[in-house]
């Protein structure tokens, strides 16, 4: 991959605004769990509002990237609502092809997997899928330097 730089961290957020999966890659310093839940429950409602500041509401895909002085955050909506996150070093371009590989692995490790459930309304129990981490370390590894 061309786009060497850190990816920090990952965030899975379902269509309500849980967080259902978060990994840091690269030991940075975490939030606790009741902050990460915050703030991923934040940040999908400045999604949600984002749209509503375009003239076009419903072909805006709200944010897609928060560029700050020390790491850029990336988001990925799929067709179902699920948002995929990442936070990267600033010199970080796109992390679009990372996050769509990302989606990809989720398709395959987990929503095809039987244990995992999504009710009616789409929402996710937290991802504890063994076979998903062990893509998604390869993933990483192939994009960190």
């Amino acid at each position: 991959m061309s786009n060497k730089a850190n990816i920090f961290c990952l965030w899975i957020i379902n269509k309500s605004g849980g967080l259902v999966y978060n990994r840091d890659f690269v030991g940075s310093k975490a939030l606790d769990v009741n902050s990460l839940l915050k703030t991923a429950g934040m940040f999908h409602g400045l999604h949600a509002i984002s749209r509503q500041f375009s003239s076009n509401p419903s072909e805006c895909s709200g944010i897609q990237v928060i560029d700050a002085e020390s790491f850029k955050f990336f988001c990925f909506e799929s067709q179902s609502g699920i948002k995929f996150l990442c936070s990267t070093e600033p010199s970080f371009h796109s992390a679009s092809a990372f996050l769509d590989a990302v989606y990809r692995l989720y398709s395959d490790y987990v929503l095809k997997n039987p244990f995992y459930v999504v009710d009616q309304f789409g929402i996710g129990q937290p991802i504890r899928v063994e076979r998903f981490d062990q893509k998604l370390d390869i993933l990483v590894k192939d994009w960190n330097p």
